[in-house]
């Protein structure tokens, strides 16, 4: 299958890796607004061609499905234009700024009958899916509080990609570039999210105009609760990202804890054996996971696991986050 990538920054650098490992994919073409970087990127991935204006790669028959890697606000608009000239999308997360972003990218892959995934590669994410496994499995019953916590400093490598601190252009800020991820996964692991209270820090990075620090109280469908926190400006020893976040899930049985390395169980199931189970997980790769299931569904002709449709309901939280914030943290219902 030939693919085109649009966007040669850091994300389109790890779809590049990915398509080079599978033996069935073959990364035809690039786009970049920056010529010189589309270029290199082309030399180095073995692209055979590249541009700087990505309707030319677009028009290139050869090309089945193109991976979007682009800021957030072009996802939309390069995902409609990819759908009418009857490409297979692949369109990095989040998917859109808004929920009417959101619709349009459904709206146009469905009229031109092509596959449309959100590439959100914490649902490809080993400890997620053994977490999964573990809850289905009753280690802890029922799930009734849900933490996650994603800390990092990030000001250098935000400053490199200045659109991230244009609040209008990234969507908002932490809550969305990194709550998308955990509210994901917390859907994945918990279930659907019934309500959402926002709160903004004060500001640890004042280049940045959206929220670089923000909590979230979650109320789920089924009565649990979440809190989540996301930080672009918390200075730790000990680094967590991309790895991973700490996670705690407790249930009325016991409790697991998530670790980048690995998962502790602890409860009453497990009091049997022993005091604590320690699962170790090997690690895989997620963006090459989550493109040959991209692959796969093409080929199939399924439903992807993040499809537009089930992306766009974790998009919902975050939007109904950000209406919470405008309204001094007032929890708001999530309107999917």
């Amino acid at each position: 299958m030939d693919v085109g990538i649009i966007g040669c920054g850091w994300a389109g650098e790890q779809h590049a890796r990915s398509y080079a490992a599978l033996q069935d994919m073959r990364l035809l073409a690039v786009c970049d607004i920056d010529g010189g970087r589309a270029r290199d990127f082309a030399a180095k991935w073995g692209a055979e061609a590249w541009h700087q204006d990505h309707r030319r790669l677009l028009a290139d028959p050869r090309i089945e499905a193109v991976s979007i890697c682009l800021p957030h606000y072009l996802h939309s608009v390069v995902t409609v234009e990819a759908a009418e000239a009857g490409k297979h999308v692949l369109c990095e997360k989040p998917m859109a700024n808004n929920l009417q972003e959101a619709d349009a990218m459904i709206a146009a892959t469905r009229r031109a009958e092509v596959v449309l995934m959100i590439a959100e590669n914490v649902r490809f994410h080993p400890i997620n899916i053994k977490i999964r496994e573990l809850i289905r499995g009753g280690y802890i019953g029922d799930v009734f509080l849900a933490r996650i916590f994603r800390d990092h400093e990030k000001h250098d490598a935000l400053r490199e990609s200045p659109w991230f601190l244009d609040k209008e252009k990234a969507g908002g800020g932490i809550w969305m570039s990194g709550g998308i991820h955990d509210v994901d996964a917390l859907r994945m692991l918990v279930g659907e999210v019934e309500t959402v209270a926002l709160f903004q820090a004060r500001s640890a990075f004042p280049e940045m105009r959206g929220d670089d620090t923000a909590a979230a109280l979650l109320r789920f469908v089924n009565g649990a609760v979440g809190v989540v926190t996301e930080s672009f400006s918390t200075k730790t020893f000990r680094s967590l990202y991309p790895m991973g976040c700490p996670m705690f899930l407790n249930g009325n049985l016991g409790t697991i804890t998530a670790l980048p390395e690995g998962i502790e169980v602890y409860g009453d199931r497990i009091a049997e054996e022993s005091s604590m189970l320690r699962i170790e997980v090997d690690g895989t790769d997620t963006f090459v996971e989550e493109i040959r299931h991209f692959a796969h569904c093409i080929r199939k002709e399924e439903t992807p696991l993040t499809s537009g449709e089930e992306e766009r309901r974790t998009l919902a939280v975050i939007c109904s986050g950000y209406e919470s914030l405008s309204k001094d943290g007032i929890p708001v219902n999530v309107r999917y």
